[in-house]
């Protein structure tokens, strides 16, 4: 008689292995040649949202649709027709969302040694594949960062070799377009004339991308990114040009014809005053990160500051200057209405970057009650601070912190050396000095387009008497007297002027045989002397 236990030991099997398969998480399935569905775990079903005995029976074509299930079929017919074992990554839609799993497939026989079909193991990798991804893009991101940065070490190398504002422009775009991450890159400003871009430069420019630049709506109510831009001073993305409605319906035809999918707008800017927009096309949807776009943000401020640090080299180094004498009579300026409604005189006699983006204004004022000023400059939102410097009687002189949009600066902002500054009886009268091979209509109409006032009522060339650093010393040295040089050198080298000091001013006035009071006058009048020569003032402060 044969033992019970050998009988039960079959079925005893078939239970355990099929709470193996039932208990695992991953998805086990087996199909038949035709790639029906011939069993299916709980995990499997739960997969697909659907009872076991709703997966049986049916083809991946009716789970999955005819385009997912020709992929999955052509990794099974690999399987059978090698009868070997695959692993293979597949992306399917489960419950609206795309899974990743890893599935290794292998092949199967009947009871008679002939190939049945597939057995495959199916692991849900999802959260794998994002963290992997995450990680990734966060490689490329850094990656673009590099090279973005880079494109800004090379802007300021590049002021090196003395470039044009044009050689700036095209240095950048080409360095842009090196990186192989975008397919287009130019700069341009609008036409203050016209509703067109002007002064284009660029990498990738063929006659198709010229002739969309060309078609661009740039005049200043204009709703396309590029204009905006340069009007509003803030950068514009576009990370999908088919769903931007910021283009019209043509232009996105046009751009997607041409191979862009995404792009950039950064205005080129320093200070109050924005000389023109970069451009960035790329054949990547979404192509641009939040970190992306502060890194085009940040090259945009080093583009200006180089082209504004062009266009004073170019003045410093100029043997003849144009003199330019402007008029403004905007009652909204608050130098014109002061010297207005106060009956005064406003003398400019030297500016400083402030805090927080303001700017610090030295004027000398006569004519007017000092305690009318403040209560005159405590009416403007422009005005963040009064201080007075000094009260000589007849003329005072005050520090105004100001923000906002300034004659002089922005003059300045355009490569202009301001000379005079004088507001008097209602009217501002700024006299600059230009290279004289600048394009002075373009200046004065640039101006124009924040001061709409604005006059040019003289202009003149004049040559210009260059001081070189040895006759600097020389001229500075006649304007000390012997005291006052004695008492400069002394504490230069003994240390008055390092920090902390290394020796002290009681120190310095012992070794010259003076008082200490007597030292401080002397070194006062010749550190005056010195910041005045430096700071090119001919006449003496009030």
């Amino acid at each position: 008689m044969e033992n019970s236990d050998t009988d039960d030991r079959p079925s005893q099997y078939t239970r355990q292995l099929e709470a193996i398969v039932q208990s695992s998480t991953d998805a086990l399935l087996v199909k038949d040649t035709d790639g029906r569905y011939q069993f299916a775990n709980e995990a499997a079903a739960d997969y697909l949202d659907s009872e076991v005995s709703d997966v049986l029976g049916r083809t991946d074509a009716e789970l999955f649709g005819e385009e997912k299930a020709g992929d999955l079929r052509e990794q099974e017919r690999q399987v059978l027709d090698a009868e070997t074992t695959r692993t293979f990554e597949e992306s399917l839609p489960i419950d609206g969302d795309e899974h990743v799993f890893e599935t290794t497939c292998s092949p199967y026989y009947d009871g008679d040694g002939d190939l049945a079909g597939t057995v495959s193991i199916c692991r849900d990798v999802t959260h794998r594949k994002v963290r992997e991804r995450t990680l990734e893009n966060q490689r490329d991101e850094l990656a673009t960062l590099d090279r973005i940065n880079e494109v800004a070490q090379e802007v300021v190398r590049t002021l090196i070799s003395e470039p044009s504002r044009e050689e700036i422009a095209q240095a950048v775009c080409d360095r842009l377009v090196g990186t192989e991450l975008y397919q287009v890159a130019w700069v341009g400003e609008p036409d203050p004339h016209g509703s067109e871009m002007t002064d284009v430069v660029g990498t990738g420019l063929d006659d198709q991308t010229r002739e969309l630049i060309r078609s661009i709506d740039a005049s200043e109510d204009s709703e396309e990114p590029v204009p905006k831009a340069y009007y509003t001073g803030e950068l514009q993305v576009v990370q999908s040009v088919p769903d931007d409605e910021s283009l019209p319906e043509q232009r996105r035809k046009d751009i997607l014809e041409r191979g862009d999918r995404a792009g950039i707008a950064v205005p080129i800017r320093y200070g109050d005053t924005t000389y023109g927009v970069l451009a960035v096309g790329s054949d990547r949807l979404a192509a641009f990160s939040d970190r992306e776009v502060d890194a085009f943000d940040v090259l945009g401020e080093v583009i200006g500051f180089a082209i504004n640090a062009v266009k004073h080299r170019r003045l410093a180094l100029s043997d003849t200057v144009v003199e330019l004498t402007l008029r403004l009579s905007d009652s909204e300026s608050f130098y014109v209405a002061a010297s207005e409604q106060l009956d005064a005189t406003f003398r400019l006699e030297g500016m400083a970057a402030g805090p927080e983006g303001s700017l610090l204004f030295y004027d000398a004022v006569s004519g007017a009650d000092p305690r009318a000023v403040f209560d005159f400059a405590a009416e403007w939102d422009a005005v963040e601070g009064v201080r007075l410097v000094s009260d000589h009687g007849d003329e005072a002189l005050f520090e105004f912190t100001l923000t906002g949009a300034s004659l002089v600066l922005t003059l300045s902002e355009y490569g202009a050396k301001p000379r005079e500054a004088t507001s008097e009886g209602g009217q501002a009268t700024v006299v600059v000095e230009l290279p004289s091979d600048a394009d002075v209509r373009s200046v004065v109409e640039r101006v124009r387009t924040k001061f709409p006032d604005v006059e040019l009522v003289a202009k003149r060339e004049s040559q210009r008497e260059l001081q070189t650093a040895r006759e600097f010393r020389r001229d500075l040295d006649q304007r000390l007297t012997d005291a006052q040089r004695t008492a400069l050198r002394a504490s230069y080298f003994a240390g008055y002027y390092e920090w902390p000091r290394d020796s002290t001013a009681e120190d310095i006035a012992a070794s010259l045989g003076v008082s200490s009071p007597t030292f401080h006058q002397h070194i006062r009048k010749a550190q005056q002397e010195l910041l005045g020569a430096f700071f090119d003032r001919d006449d003496e402060r009030p």
